[in-house]
Formats: C-alpha cells, sequence, structure tokens
C-alpha cells in the first residue's frame, strides 16, 4: 500500500495496537518488529475467513488485521500512529482528571465551538471503521489485480504476433537448401551419460536410438566405453555408460539436450546428463537473411566419424567432453536454416512465456491467501 495512504490510515481513531495484539495483552507503542509480526500472524490465523465462514464479518476483520500490520510495518505510518494515539491517551487522561463541575465546562465549550464529536458505543465505532478499511483495501486489490490481468493478455498477445511474424518468415524461406544435415555433424551430436544399473544396465545404441528419437529423427548412435566414475564426492565411484546420438537436424539434438528429463520416470534417476557433444550452437549470429552456397554446407569424407573405441580413449572424466577430432572444424560450420533457427527460438520463448505464467499465478495465490 503506497505509504501516503498509510499515512492517512494512521490518523484514524482506531487503536491498531488493540486491534492487531488481542492474542498479545501486552502489545504496545515500544513492542518490536518481531512481536508486532507474531501478533499479527497469529490474528491473522485465527480470524482467516476460510476458518469462519459462518462469521460475516470474518472478511472485514482480516482485511483490518492486514490494514494494521501494514500501518505498524511502515516506520513513518507507525510514528504519525504512535502520535496520534498519544494524544488521544493524553486526552483521555486529562479530561479523567476533571472534576465533575470542570469536566461539563470543558465539554459545553467544544459543543459551543462544533469541535465535540458525538459519541457513537465504542462497539458500533469499531465497527464503521474496520468496514471502511476493509472495503477500501478489497478495492485496492481488485484493482492491482484487473492490472496484472490487463498486462498478462497484452504480453500474450505481443508474444503470439511476434510468433506469428517469425513463422510467416520462416515459411517464405522454408524452401532454401540449409540446416538439416547440412549442419555439421559435431553440431547435430548429442552425448549421453547414464548409470550402468537398473533400465540402464542393457543400454545398447538401438535402445538409445528409440529413447531419443522422440526429440527428432536420429542419423545415427553409438556406445563408448563404460568407466566407473565418483558423480558425488564422498560416494563410491558407479559404473557410468557413455553414448553419442546424431540428429539428422540441429531441432532434434536442440530438443534432447533441453528435454531429455522429460523421458519418463523410468529413467529419471538413470540417465545423468544430456549435452552437446562439441560447442553449443550460437543461434543469435544465425545468418538467416541468405542461403549458404552448398560448398559451406558440407564437411569432408576424407574425416569420417570416430569409432567409440577412438572416442573413449580421448575421454579423461566424466564431465569434460570428448575431442571428436574426426569432426571438420577448420572451416566455418554451415549455418542452420531460418525455419531450424525459428522453431529452436519458438520452443524457446514458449518455454519462457509458459514459466512466466506458472509465476504469475502463483504469485496472484500468495497474495489471496495472505
Amino acid at each position: 500500500m503506497p505509504t501516503e495512504d498509510l499515512l492517512e490510515l494512521a490518523k484514524s481513531e482506531t487503536d491498531f495496537y488493540a486491534l492487531l495484539g488481542e492474542e498479545e495483552a501486552n502489545l504496545h507503542a515500544g513492542s518490536t518488529d518481531k512481536e508486532i509480526s507474531r501478533a499479527y500472524r497469529r490474528a491473522a490465523l485465527k480470524h482467516h475467513p476460510d476458518k469462519n465462514k459462518d462469521d460475516p464479518n470474518a472478511v472485514t476483520k482480516f482485511h483490518a488485521l492486514q490494514i494494521a500490520y501494514d500501518v505498524l510495518s511502515d516506520p513513518a505510518a507507525r510514528t504519525l500512529h504512535d502520535q496520534v494515539r498519544a494524544a488521544r491517551e493524553a486526552r483521555k487522561l486529562q479530561t479523567s482528571k476533571l472534576d465533575g463541575r470542570r469536566k461539563q465546562l470543558v465539554e459545553d465549550l467544544l459543543r459551543r465551538e462544533g469541535v465535540k464529536r458525538k459519541r457513537d458505543d465504542e462497539g458500533d465505532a469499531m465497527e464503521r471503521e474496520l468496514k471502511r478499511l476493509a472495503e477500501d483495501g478489497r478495492r485496492r486489490r481488485m484493482e492491482l489485480d484487473e492490472k496484472r490481468r490487463r498486462e498478462a493478455d497484452e504480453e500474450i498477445r505481443e508474444e503470439q504476433a511476434r510468433a506469428q511474424d517469425r513463422a510467416q518468415e520462416a515459411e517464405k524461406v522454408a524452401s532454401t537448401p540449409r540446416g538439416g544435415s547440412s549442419v555439421p555433424e559435431i553440431s547435430r551430436t548429442v552425448k549421453i551419460r547414464w548409470k550402468r544399473h537398473g533400465p540402464g544396465l542393457d543400454m545398447d545404441k538401438e535402445k538409445l536410438q528409440h529413447l531419443f528419437g522422440r526429440f527428432g529423427t536420429v542419423d545415427s548412435a553409438a556406445i563408448l566405453k563404460d568407466r566407473k566414475m565418483r558423480l558425488v564426492e564422498g560416494e563410491k565411484k558407479q559404473l557410468i555408460g557413455t553414448g553419442i546420438v546424431v540428429f539428422k537436424s540441429i531441432v532434434g539434438a536442440h530438443a534432447a539436450v533441453a528435454d531429455w528429463k522429460k523421458l519418463g520416470p523410468d529413467w529419471e534417476d538413470i540417465f545423468e546428463s544430456a549435452e552437446w557433444a562439441g560447442k553449443e550452437p550460437d543461434l543469435s549470429t544465425a545468418q538467416v537473411d541468405s542461403p549458404s552456397t552448398p560448398s559451406s554446407q558440407k564437411f569432408s569424407k576424407s574425416s569420417p566419424f570416430t569409432t567409440p573405441a577412438q572416442v573413449s580413449k580421448q575421454e579423461p572424466g566424466l564431465r569434460k567432453v570428448p575431442s571428436f577430432a574426426s569432426f571438420q572444424s577448420g572451416r566455418s560450420p554451415s549455418s542452420p536454416s531460418l525455419e531450424e533457427v525459428t522453431l529452436i527460438r519458438l520452443k524457446n520463448a514458449e518455454k519462457k512465456r509458459l514459466e512466466d505464467k506458472i509465476r504469475r499465478e502463483e504469485a496472484l495465490r500468495t497474495n489471496d491467501t495472505v
């Protein structure tokens, strides 16, 4: 709540210490922030609408507790409230000391000057003040929720428009002879590690190719030499299997690296990692305005794919990537096609949109609970 609103509420006749401290008899102006927070939690738990469904004033009481906590948690608002409260208590003390005659004279003077307010029943006055505070808090919450919904809808519309533009651009160049198998194998290869026990005990290249085929068409697969590795410091070494999967498209390789944990519950504790065999392709610098020449899209046939035995000899540890010296890297690698880049970016955008949506929903649920 804005500070100016809290300052205005701090001037009210309501004693927020008494309201918030019904569970803490000794709550007063000298109470610490920790004591105030503890008193608020107890009172909010007691008067939560979900626990008092038969009480028509439960919502009003709950919102009043929230306002009292906001005022006493803000240093400036609490100082002003303490001053107003002290002045009110001082007036009560001074009035109580007056004898009957003097008290009557003071009341007559205040009445003539139009300063004295009508005294209502203390319970009725408190009820009206609580309803006013609760209604104000409810109105502000509704305005904030409506603003968040508008922003979320606008963000979704903008993202859909951008995705449509990218898809239309990709369709224009769909026939361009780029991407696919013209991208170097090293840029389409994923290195996979798994534990050699349970379902992973009899893992071979056919099963590996079948499992990761869900991410895209697989060009080839190979199983490297098993090694005993220590996955966690202090634990015993485990037998770790290693394999490589070459996809026909970089899109499939990207999906495997991003979503390998979605293979299913049977493989959740078996697979350790799925990483790029070489350097992760930099899609931000991909050339998409014109197709590559045929010569730049092919790699030398004189450098065949490294055999599993050759690759395993170059692998010194669990977290290091083999050199894959058989892949041609001296020339500039061919860029992915516009369609492949667009598909990958659309997938990343959709993933980000879903994550943002989940965060917004969790934030709304948290605000509704408080």
